[in-house]
């Protein structure tokens, strides 16, 4: 500011020398009824000067307000790493904060060791809170690697919306068993078996009348449990006893539920027998003593 005044005092008495020494003359002004009569140099000198004096008042006044900003800052800094360490314990008490307010939105969602999103200011963040919500959120922008966990995340939400396109995506990731599980639910069969995706119950319920469907079932590992509800939704839509017997050769525990269902009595006690199948013995010496039960509520009490 010292430099400025000098250099301002400078160009004053100049501008008046100069005009003084270009114009002698004077110049009359009405000013609130008073008619002001002066050199020109001493007009020009004193409208430079006005200048000068509402200049040093702008920069005064611009220069308390960074000044109360930057003191402002300061104490804000402090504030928000004590609120910080509030917020990690559990404390319900913050600081005010009065310029830093957008860093303060960050501090207020720390809840002890961990940072729970809300709408903010921050793009990111909202982003992120979409993410966690389950939306679908293009992540390009950052240029984030394809192992970030964020981007696993969108392709982990992908997924649940059945996004076949993204379960083969994520084959490669930690994500793979979740990706098998949707394209062992939603490929086609031939892809399925191409690709060895894991077969499960849900798999060959949603391909009961395909073609392979001996395949699927042979190249399954799924519990009795699975294979005898698999087993009760053939008998229900197909009317061939012997195909869908065919299906379940190498099954014995759904094949003698099927032996059951289609009452070849006989057959079923010896294979339960030879197999030492209790579940089945036991239901079928109740028939042969005259109890009626259905094989259905019997094996809905027992499983």
């Amino acid at each position: 500011m010292k430099k400025y005044s000098i250099i301002s005092v400078l160009i004053i008495a100049l501008a008046g020398l100069l005009t003084y020494i270009n114009t002698n003359s004077t110049t009359t002004f009405d000013i609130l009824g008073i008619n002001l009569t002066f050199l020109n140099a001493i007009w020009t000198m004193l409208f430079l000067t006005i200048f000068y004096l509402v200049s040093i008042i702008y920069f005064s006044v611009e220069k308390y307000k960074t000044f109360r900003f930057e003191r402002n800052v300061k104490k804000d800094k402090e504030n928000i790493l004590k609120n910080i360490e509030s917020k990690v314990l559990y404390k319900d008490k913050l600081l005010p904060i009065k310029e830093l307010t957008n860093i303060e939105q960050i501090v207020e969602m720390i809840e002890g060791l961990s940072i729970k999103p809300k709408d903010s200011d921050f793009e990111f963040l909202n982003d992120v809170l979409k993410i966690q919500n389950g939306e679908i959120i293009d992540l390009k922008k950052y240029k984030l690697d394809k192992n970030n966990p964020w981007v696993l995340k969108v392709l982990e939400n992908k997924i649940a919306k059945e996004d076949i396109q993204a379960a083969k995506e994520a084959l490669n990731t930690p994500l793979k068993e979740k990706a098998l599980k949707l394209l062992s639910k939603k490929a086609e069969v031939k892809e399925i078996l191409a690709n060895n995706y894991t077969i499960t119950q849900e798999t060959i319920l949603n391909h009961l009348t395909n073609d392979r469907l001996k395949e699927l079932i042979e190249k399954s590992n799924l519990t009795n449990e699975e294979y005898i509800k698999i087993a009760q939704e053939l008998y229900k839509i197909n009317e061939n006893p012997e195909f869908v017997m065919e299906l379940f050769k190498e099954k014995i525990v759904p094949y003698i539920y099927l032996l059951i269902e289609y009452e070849m009595i006989e057959k079923a006690l010896e294979l339960s027998k030879e197999n030492d199948i209790k579940i089945f013995e036991y239901y079928l010496l109740l028939r042969e003593n005259g109890i009626k039960v259905d094989i259905k509520e019997y094996l809905n009490a027992k499983l």
